[in-house]
């Protein structure tokens, strides 16, 4: 009997055909599916915009069981006279779908498949949907209905909500029927070939070879077992210039120290390459201390910890709107003192006012605004304003006065070998900062102290766990902001030294 391609599977044949064939039939070989706080979250997020969804269809049966229990009730159903269900399966030429929300038209006398995603862009369609709409269009065909429409359904960005949520104007639904009849001959062909993938040899390389880090298959390691943690493929976004990565693995040119000098890297590259080749550090002076020098004092460090959420819990907020409930703020003086200021919001009434009013409370009108990434931060400021009318100008004002520190770790114009290509702050920290760690910290990240606000907020949590959970939260995003003083005053002081050591040596020079 052939193995049967669910939809699950086929989306992991087009991401890599070999993974896909170690899924189905070795799947003891693959890495261990990494458990992201934030990617989990991310899923229940789906999975809670699903159901809420359904409210769109209340008369829809929902269909359940195992792969051939729900393709039998799909069928009993439909017999029944049923003219909407939810989780509708079907299985014919050994693949399986289940489509989000099935619904009959009586117009064409056919049936309209519904597909609902958690997204926002309405404009995009992006492709992964489209795929996994025509993939359901093929099969349920297969399996003899008439399929007339297909639809996506997703959130609307421009919804705010005001009170109980209005169903029906949080959603947008597009058509995308033509979309999927364009891609039909090309998944008929995939499948096909997906096929003979699952009866063929196993394999012993894979397409990820050609991709970035962070895009490889979870069979990767099995595959390609002599690659180092730190490689080629930690090249910063290396994934982006294929004709280069290309001619770097088609040269077997894997170890960063073995690439050839025939093969031009872009700039970003050959400074990562040159301070692992070199084991040297590069340092800017000129640039860091011309920025550090027009900042004008104080300097208020900032850091905000958010909620985005696919259906609303705040009132004047929008679909997945970075809401912030807590901050972190550290004030630098010009003489070198430090105060800290935070805030974090204790209940489930919407943030969006007393954030920005206790903001206006802690932040002067003069000084810089120190962030780590300036595009959240500012996004986070310009939803503020727009809820906050008569402070619209101060946080906006925000935006204009904001420096971002992260920059200069960016544009590589200070790189250590041991930041391995990136500027998290999580990788710059423990270099400049050795003292300084997250490590050990009851939330020790973004995504963990979301998860642990979420449930503090919106669940039944005892009192003395919930004030302890509040502590740690206080303690994580305090260590944010002050990681960022202390990394301003490294470099700081490496411009002091840089200088004390030209002076010196032009002291010597005129000696």
């Amino acid at each position: 009997m052939s193995p049967i391609i669910t939809k699950s599977d086929f989306l992991k044949y087009k991401e890599c055909s070999s993974f896909f064939w170690f899924w189905k039939n070795k799947p003891t070989i693959l890495d261990d599916e990494k458990i992201d706080p934030f990617i989990e979250r991310l899923k229940l997020q789906g999975y809670e915009v699903e159901l809420f969804a359904r409210g769109l269809y209340p008369e829809a049966s929902l269909v359940s069981g195992t792969l051939e229990q729900a393709s039998s009730m799909t069928n009993d159903l439909i017999n029944q006279g049923k003219q909407a269900l939810f989780q509708a399966s079907f299985m014919a030429d050994d693949l399986f779908a289940s489509c989000d929300v099935l619904i009959w038209n009586e117009l064409f006398q056919g049936w309209d498949i519904i597909e609902i995603k958690s997204s926002t862009d309405k404009n995009k369609k992006k492709k992964e949907h489209i795929v996994d709409a025509a993939f359901q269009r093929i099969v349920a065909q297969r399996a003899g209905l008439k399929i007339v429409n297909v639809y996506l359904v997703e959130l609307n960005r421009d919804y705010y909500k005001n009170g109980e949520i209005d169903r029906k104007a949080i959603f947008n639904q597009t058509e995308i029927t033509t979309e999927c009849i364009e891609l039909e001959q090309q998944i008929n062909a995939d499948i096909i070939d997906a096929k003979k993938v699952l009866k063929g040899i196993e394999p012993t390389e894979c397409s990820c070879r050609y991709k970035g880090r962070s895009k490889h298959c979870r069979a990767f390691k099995h595959l390609y077992p002599t690659v180092p943690d730190y490689s080629i493929y930690d090249l910063r976004a290396i994934g982006r210039s294929k004709k280069i990565l290309h001619q770097l693995v088609d040269g077997n040119h894997i170890n960063l120290s073995s690439i050839p000098d025939h093969i031009k890297l872009n700039k970003t590259h050959e400074k990562q390459h040159w301070v692992h080749v070199s084991k040297e550090t590069i340092f800017d002076q000129e640039k860091i201390s011309e920025q550090l020098n027009e900042l004008q004092y104080p300097l208020y460090f900032l850091d905000y910890e958010t909620l985005a959420c696919g259906i609303p819990k705040y009132d004047k907020t929008y679909p997945y709107q970075q809401t912030v409930f807590q901050y972190s703020l550290h004030i630098l003086e010009k003489d070198g003192s430090v105060q800290h200021k935070e805030f974090i919001h204790r209940d489930s009434s919407t943030p969006v006012h007393i954030v920005a009013n206790k903001l206006r409370e802690d932040i002067g009108d003069e000084g810089q605004v120190i962030v780590w990434n300036k595009s959240f931060e500012g996004k986070c400021n310009a939803d503020l304003a727009e809820m906050n009318n008569e402070l619209r100008e101060f946080l906006y004002g925000l935006n204009d006065r904001i420096f971002d520190l992260m920059e200069i770790f960016r544009r590589m114009e200070y790189l250590h070998e041991d930041f391995k290509g990136s500027y998290s702050i999580k990788n710059v920290l423990p270099v400049m900062c050795p003292d300084l760690s997250y490590a050990g910290m009851e939330i020790s990240n973004g995504a963990e102290a979301v998860v642990e606000y979420e449930q503090l907020i919106f669940e039944d949590v005892d009192e003395l766990e919930k004030e302890k959970k509040f502590k740690a939260l206080l303690e994580y995003c305090k260590l944010d902001t002050w990681a960022m003083v202390r990394i301003f005053q490294e470099l700081q002081k490496m411009i002091n030294k840089e200088n004390a050591n030209i002076l010196r040596d032009t002291t010597a020079s005129a000696a």
